[in-house]
């Protein structure tokens, strides 16, 4: 049976980064949830299906299968937002717990670490999970590495845009009824506003070494 490390948190705040470090250093898979959900937004927006039309994207959900999609077709601010906007339709939701408890089922013969990235990864799909980890940092530091990452590929892109963005999704996943972002009971709370990448990472591993002691 492998054990889970649940890594929670907004928006803009590393989790994609940190989870890949950890998934070298560990030989671990990662499951990330947050592309399930746009890889499904993903879908919608190319079927042209109004994700405002809730029995329309539960008829789509019926018959889901889970296929990756290419990252440079995920990451836009039209998929940020028909994924935000979806995540809150109830149906949809029980979709995706269904494909993540799968994934870790085919994993069920290794003893060895399996990280589950997300944003209610701790408190509501693994909540038995051996180590929960939950990152922040402050909007405006978080806008602004994300500023950093998009500028590279998107010379049009503003600072301001992108710092409104976060600001509303974090409304939007904490305010919401179904599974809103907010930390496991038992989980390591890492605010990383002051921290580089590699520090991060590092408190991190320092914490499942000591788990694994």
């Amino acid at each position: 049976m492998p054990n889970i490390i649940t890594v929670d948190g907004p928006a803009g705040v590393g989790k994609g980064t940190l989870c890949k470090m950890l998934s070298t250093a560990l030989n671990a898979p990662v499951l990330n949830s947050g592309e399930i959900y746009r890889s499904i937004a993903y879908n919608i927006y190319k079927l042209k299906i109004n994700p405002k039309h809730i029995s329309k994207v539960t008829a789509y959900i019926k018959n889901y299968k889970y296929e990756k999609v290419s990252s440079s077709k995920l990451y836009s601010k039209k998929i940020d937002l028909i994924s935000s906007e979806i995540s809150t339709i109830s149906e949809l939701r029980k979709k995706i717990v269904y494909i993540q408890h799968s994934i870790i089922s085919k994993n069920n013969d290794t003893n060895g670490f399996i990280i589950a990235e997300g944003r209610d990864m701790g408190t509501k799909i693994f909540p038995k999970a051996q180590i929960k980890i939950f990152l922040w940092a402050k909007a405006n530091v978080r806008a602004k590495r994300r500023y950093l990452q998009v500028i590279k590929v998107n010379k049009t892109r503003v600072y301001e845009d992108i710092f409104n963005e976060i600001i509303l999704r974090d409304m939007s996943d904490m305010s919401r009824k179904t599974a809103p972002l907010c930390p496991a009971e038992d989980s390591y709370l890492i605010d990383n506003s002051n921290l580089d990448i590699e520090q991060c990472f590092n408190k991190i591993l320092k914490i499942i070494k000591k788990y694994k002691k």
